[in-house]
């Protein structure tokens, strides 16, 4: 009887350590069939083609977003207005200067325009203090030094503008700005009071719409003239900006 219930609990014990054994086997299965099945997930079941085709609608959603464009620029016109400053130049005279430009969208990424320019000018501290020096030196009858200078009048020029890079940005969270940046180079005439001479010129700018007729602009260029004053012609390498709005047809 002691035999029988030795041999009892000896099948007993066997029986549950089966039955652990196979747990633990049927656990260490699912649960590599659930890291098969993320790595699957992760690679598209290891399917090449379907990783290329993923990856290829990916990058044309986000190429689309990027080139969408609000305003449509071919074979469209643009009118703006501006204001402006002179850098650089003679030292005796600040210039200031209000534009007003026209410029035809053949595409997105060229325009070719006119830009006019009316010139505001008056003496820097230096200039009026030399001013004052001959004034005060002619009252006392003395002999009086003139201020040697050639200031500007107006100009006109024919620029082509080159549009490289198009983006969009978010200001303030308020909503999204589209803008460009573009590339200028032209040439003209300017009226100077000692005559007129020819101006070359080149720059920078930067264009944000602010709607699909409303644009705000910058610009930044470098311009090249010939001047004259007592002691002879003079080359001038000045730096303009200007702020102004543009409105397109």
């Amino acid at each position: 009887m002691k035999t029988m219930n030795i041999i009892a609990i000896t099948l007993l014990a066997c029986s549950l350590m089966t039955t652990t054994a196979h747990a633990a086997s049927s656990k260490s299965k699912s649960a590599a069939k659930q890291i098969n099945a993320s790595e699957d997930i992760d690679s598209l079941g290891g399917n090449q083609e379907l990783m290329e085709m993923a990856q290829k609608i990916k990058s044309t959603s986000r190429s689309r977003i990027v080139q969408e464009r609000i305003v449509d620029r071919n074979n469209t016109l643009e009118f703006g207005l501006s204001y402006g400053s002179v850098f650089g130049g003679d030292a005796y005279v600040k210039t200031q200067s209000l534009g007003a430009q026209v410029d035809y969208h053949i595409t997105p990424r060229w325009s070719v325009g006119v830009r006019y320019y009316d010139f505001g000018n008056s003496l820097t501290s230096e200039g009026q203090r030399i001013y004052d020096d001959a004034k005060a030196a002619e009252a006392a009858g003395g002999r009086a030094l003139p201020v040697d200078i050639d200031y500007p009048l107006n100009s006109t020029i024919a620029v082509v503008n080159w549009y490289p890079i198009y983006g969009k940005t978010s200001f303030l969270d308020m909503g999204v700005t589209q803008f460009d940046l573009y590339l200028l180079a032209g040439g003209g005439n300017i009226t100077l009071s000692s005559g007129s001479t020819s101006v070359m010129t080149g720059g920078l700018g930067l264009g944000a719409w602010i709607s699909k007729h409303v644009s705000a602009r910058a610009e930044v260029r470098y311009q090249r003239y010939e001047d004259q004053i007592a002691t002879g012609a003079r080359k001038l390498d000045i730096v303009t900006g200007s702020l102004g709005l543009g409105w397109i047809l």
